[in-house]
């Protein structure tokens, strides 16, 4: 809801009724000292009495809904509402002085003077300005100040017909007056008289048509209310609901005119202030506390009047004990005190869904936090779900539970519908900071900062006392899982540091296998191949000059140079395989298969190359597993199938050797080598073996 444009010139309008407001209201106390009611006027039921208590008392509740009209008046100068107020207020304090001033010039004449009949006049009919508005246009105008729909202006035209027709059926009525013993001086006669009393009667009925259609838009209004203008309806309509209770009870018949009055004004007062702190947003979402406790108070009442009445009343007649039996009455307390607590977690369950709808308690959401924190193993579980129910137990749109680290506050777990995604923010000191239109409640861990819990409510919300001390609970009782979560993340971050250098000293070893296979290939493998063709050259000369010795040894020494090219080749295939580098790790490991002393099969069915890291930890992997296949499991056949998918290659390595006890074995060299390799990679190796079964070894490795 925007807010209305301020006017200075109708702020000062407003402060001027108010100060007229006030002048009356003074007036009503200075007649009540210069010329007061004595008892003599009271003993006529229609004179006003009370003396000066209740003039001070009338005085003062005037005055207090004048302020607080001109107060809404003057903060929100086009919004009718503070009017309306202003206009209770002065004109409800004209109808009191116009009354003390008849009594006072009339009582005990006979015929009262013109000013007296004058006085009555106005009385009877002012009352119009300050009723019909309060019970026509302010439910049709509140909150917004116009109606809820255009569809509902008739309202506006049922009232100002209602206003011309009830003022002249009343200000021109012919005869004495019904609440004054005089003749009205402006009443007319003959067919105008008709026409008066034909106004009158429509007048009434347009009254009573806007009195029922003014609520119903109200109620239309709340229903499509959402946040701001749902808790100021709650507000008014929450004071508001003693009026019935006004009207119902016979305070005039047991107390007087004077009592009856000055309840009603007090309910307006009450009604004054609960719109002034809607309209104003003070404290406004407090109200639903409010009205929780009334709704379970009220129905309580109710249930406990209704048991007494029941047993003492009902079965006092039904019974030939008598009403005043000592029996019934312990009887009706034994029932209340035996049904009180489950009736009273029924009305209280009750109560709840009525004000908090589907959305939890501040209670239960504590409840519910108690028991999350002590059942949930997994930290990010419990801290999802404290940001869940932190932001279901104060209808937040954005819940976040925040992890101090590195002097950062950072989101852990967010809640809401809020599409913001928040970032990681500096800490000031052991401070978390602040958070434009958010509630942020640090959390502490033996006086140590360990994180914080904050909650944005939707645009145009406030943030209620009871949310702050629903966040203070939960703070408290996260302290400890925050804590926990703060060392698993310093864990987790030492744990990826020791991964991450791994993984760089195996990609190094792998760089300096690859270097040193090129270097061999490069360098000592050609040097040997040219020594092999010298000496097939020289063992070529020697046989042709006759030197037969000579020849035979220049053979041998090739053939030893030959021999030292196959061994250096297969050194360097150990090493790094080039294989691997130019065509992939199938045909490395087809390769690897043919030289193999055990029988290989390779099924390859990913049919694409993978990084450099990847292929190569698959690959040593392999060799390592094949190797102990071999040397320790002597097995004589071994398979390998390769799979993989855009997130991950698979590779399976089964033999058929006299397999092992995975947990009672501890792990050699060579598994300690492929688990290292899998770990630095970002994956995982699994190894499944039985006594005289053979063992299986399944690695999954990430491609990303």
């Amino acid at each position: 809801m925007t807010e209305p444009m301020k006017s200075p010139r109708l702020a000062r309008a407003a402060w001027a009724v108010c100060g007229l407001s006030l002048a009356v209201a003074g007036s009503r106390l200075a007649l009540a000292i210069v010329a007061p009611l004595t008892e003599e006027h009271a003993q006529v039921p229609k004179v006003p009495g009370g003396g000066i208590p209740v003039a001070v008392f009338e005085m003062l509740t005037l005055a207090s809904i004048a302020i607080i009209g001109a107060v809404v008046a003057s903060r929100q100068p086009r919004n009718p509402v503070g009017w309306i107020l202003s206009s209770i207020a002065l004109w409800v304090g004209v109808v009191i002085v116009a009354t003390h001033l008849f009594w006072t010039l009339a009582f005990g004449d006979p015929t009262p003077s013109g000013t007296a009949a004058f006085c009555a006049w106005v009385a009877s009919w002012i009352w119009l300005a300050a009723i019909l508005p309060a019970l026509i246009l302010f439910p049709l105008y509140f909150p917004t100040g116009r109606p809820p729909t255009p569809r509902w202006r008739w309202i506006e035209w049922v009232f100002i017909g209602a206003v011309v027709t009830v003022f002249i059926g009343t200000a021109f009525a012919p005869g004495v007056f019904q609440e004054y013993p005089v003749a009205n001086p402006f009443g007319a006669s003959g067919p105008i008289g008709e026409v008066v009393k034909l106004a009158n009667a429509l007048g009434y009925g347009l009254m009573i048509l806007g009195i029922l259609a003014a609520p119903a838009s109200l109620v239309v209004r709340f229903r499509r209310s959402v946040d701001i203008e749902r808790q100021q309806i709650k507000w008014v309509a929450s004071s508001a609901v003693m009026f019935p209770v006004i009207f119902v009870m016979p305070t005039d018949d047991f107390a007087g005119d004077d009592v009856g009055f000055a309840t009603l004004l007090l309910g307006l007062l009450i009604v004054a202030i609960a719109v002034a702190f809607s309209i104003l947003r003070y404290r406004l979402y407090d109200i639903d506390v409010v009205i929780n406790k009334a709704v379970v108070f009220a129905v309580l009442a109710g249930f406990i009047t209704a048991v007494y009445a029941g047993v003492v009343v009902g079965l006092g007649r039904l019974l030939p004990v008598g009403q005043q039996n000592l029996g019934l009455a312990i009887l009706a307390t034994a029932l209340v005190a035996v049904a009180f607590e489950p009736v009273r977690l029924r009305v209280q369950h009750w109560a709840n869904r009525l004000v908090y709808g589907r959305r939890a308690t501040p209670y239960e959401t504590l409840a519910a936090m108690t028991g999350k924190l002590g059942d949930t193993a997994d930290p990010d579980t419990a801290l999802n779900e404290a940001a869940r129910l932190l932001g279901e137990g104060t209808g937040a749109a954005q819940a976040v539970v925040w992890v101090t680290r590195e002097g950062m506050l950072v989101p852990r777990a967010t809640a809401g519908d809020s599409a913001a995604v928040p970032t990681p923010l500096d800490l000031d000191g052991n401070e978390p900071p602040e958070i434009d239109g958010a509630l942020v409640q640090a959390v502490r861990h033996e006086g140590q900062l360990v994180g914080a819990l904050s909650l944005a409510k939707r645009p145009g919300e406030g943030v209620s006392s009871a949310d702050r001390r629903l966040v203070e609970e939960l703070a408290g009782q996260a302290a400890l899982l925050l804590a926990n979560t703060r060392l698993r993340s310093r864990l987790s971050d030492r744990l990826d540091e020791l991964r991450t250098s791994r993984r760089r000293m195996l990609v190094a070893q792998d760089r300096a296998r690859h270097a040193l296979e090129r270097d061999l290939h490069d360098g000592a493998q050609q040097e040997l191949v040219a020594l092999k063709v010298k000496l097939g050259l020289a063992q070529t000369i020697a046989t042709r000059e006759g030197a037969p010795d000579m020849a035979e040894h220049l053979a041998d020494a090739a053939g030893i140079a030959d021999l030292a090219v196959d061994t250096l080749r297969d050194v360097a295939r150990g090493i790094y395989p080039p294989l691997l580098e130019s065509e992939g790790l199938a045909s490395a490991l087809s390769a690897q298969a043919r030289r193999a002393d055990l029988a290989v099969t390779v099924l390859d069915r990913t049919g694409t190359r993978y990084t450099r890291e990847v292929e190569a930890t698959a690959y040593f992997c392999i060799r390592e597993a094949l190797r102990n296949a071999t040397t320790h499991a002597h097995a004589e056949h071994a398979h390998i199938e390769l799979d993989g998918s855009a997130e991950s290659l698979v590779v399976v390595v089964s033999d058929d050797g006299i397999g092992f006890d995975p947990d009672a074995t501890r792990p050699g060299d060579g598994l300690t080598h492929m688990h290292d390799r899998a770990d630095a990679a970002g994956g995982t190796l699994v190894v499944d073996s039985q006594p005289g079964h053979g063992t299986t070894i399944t690695l999954t490795l990430p491609v990303s």
